[in-house]
């Protein structure tokens, strides 16, 4: 679900002369004078003309992105893709264009189309994809810094959101043959087999503690295995750096999800698993590494109410049987898991937050209902489930 790739802004040339692979690129450093002169002939080239640009934006990230801001109030979003990096995460190149293409063919409704990019155009040379940019809003994350309780709002929107994506048919496009490569293959590998060779260099001090971890709950993975299928359409990265908010703290905060490059056709519950992955993975954050306080109820009522509340709005907008909220506690369990992981790749250790995360990530998928029950109280399962 992550990946540890990263894309280098190296090779990028000084504003007076010397030629790059990117054209935007070269052009970024200085955000004055000819530097300003050459990104709005490059975006002519694209038959692109917002007039002035106030303010040139960089990200850190696997790609190289930035954010231009012009003199109208409007923004575009400029996102070079390495087609290194799609093979390193395994998707197709070139998929968030196709991806953000087809949003609009699908039929999604206009609030949830409201919170994915526009698709602008892309510059083949560079590998370059321009969309509208999503200007004054802020990442969950950040929202979510100083305190763990998610406004109701926001959990509202999100889930209104993210239900309407997924409730939107996507039979005809699944069976479209120009979308076979969006058909998402079931990510997650065993780790039964590991070999003696693997184990050694697996990234990490303590990755023995979490292979140990994906071998004891392989069979419930391999359960989402089994139910795995191109269900509909599934964004596939929706952690807090990826959800968008403006106005958070208001009664009607608009969303944005951003980072379409893993998105295919797979099982929506992914998707709502990694939302409630994230939100516990947040809230596990406060516990300072104490697991001692798992044991107490009242420990849990943040994210009981957090989980609780964004599951209910959920639903309002797409039912669940009885299977589907396992799988969705299943899932979330996986995203602690990847957390864990995450740590292991990007620190060399898991911490108390990452052996946090693979007791609780374990949990979920060996026994969903038990998490389940404490994380969304009053939720019934149906009879003979």
């Amino acid at each position: 679900m992550t990946t540890s790739a990263s894309h280098s802004p190296a090779g990028i040339a000084s504003p007076e002369g010397g030629s790059t692979s990117s054209p935007w690129r070269g052009a970024l450093p200085n955000e004055s004078g000819p530097s300003k002169a050459r990104t709005r002939s490059w975006l002519a080239s694209l038959d692109i003309d917002r007039g002035d640009i106030v303010h040139i934006q960089t990200f850190a990230a696997r790609n190289s992105v930035a954010m231009l801001h012009f003199e109208d109030g409007t923004a575009l979003f400029l996102k070079q893709v390495d087609p290194a990096t799609a093979v390193a995460v395994g998707t197709a190149t070139g998929n968030e264009e196709t991806i953000l293409r087809l949003i609009p063919e699908a039929g999604v409704p206009s609030f949830a189309m409201s919170a994915v990019p526009q698709f602008v155009a892309v510059d083949r040379k560079s590998e370059t994809l321009i969309m509208e940019g999503k200007v004054g809003f802020t990442s969950l994350r950040e929202v979510t810094r100083n305190s763990p309780e998610v406004p109701v709002p926001v959990l509202a929107a999100l889930a209104s959101v993210v239900a309407g994506i997924h409730t939107t048919p996507m039979d005809r496009l699944i069976t479209d043959s120009r979308f076979a490569p969006q058909l998402i293959v079931f990510p997650f590998a065993s780790f039964v087999a590991l070999t003696p060779g693997e184990l050694a260099s697996g990234p990490g001090m303590d990755y023995s503690d979490y292979a140990a971890a994906m071998q004891s709950v392989d069979e419930s993975v391999a359960r989402l295995r089994d139910g795995w299928g191109p269900k509909g359409l599934v964004h596939f990265d929706l952690r807090d750096d990826n959800i968008l908010l403006k106005d958070a703290d208001s009664e009607h905060p608009e969303v944005g999800l951003v980072d379409w490059e893993l998105a295919g056709f797979g099982d929506p519950m992914l998707d709502v698993g990694t939302i409630v992955g994230q939100l516990l993975i947040q809230w596990l954050h406060t516990l300072r590494g104490d697991a001692g306080r798992l044991s107490h109820s009242s420990t849990w009522a943040t994210v009981r109410r957090n989980v609780g509340l964004f599951l209910t709005a959920y639903e309002h907008g797409a039912p669940l049987s009885a299977e589907q909220r396992d799988a969705v506690f299943r899932y979330a369990g996986l995203s602690t898991l990847m957390y864990a992981a995450g740590r292991l790749e990007q620190i060399g250790s898991l911490g108390r937050i990452g052996h946090l995360c693979l007791f609780v990530g374990c949990t979920l998928l060996n026994d969903p209902q038990s998490l389940a029950r404490l994380l969304a109280p009053g939720r019934p399962r149906e009879a003979g489930a």
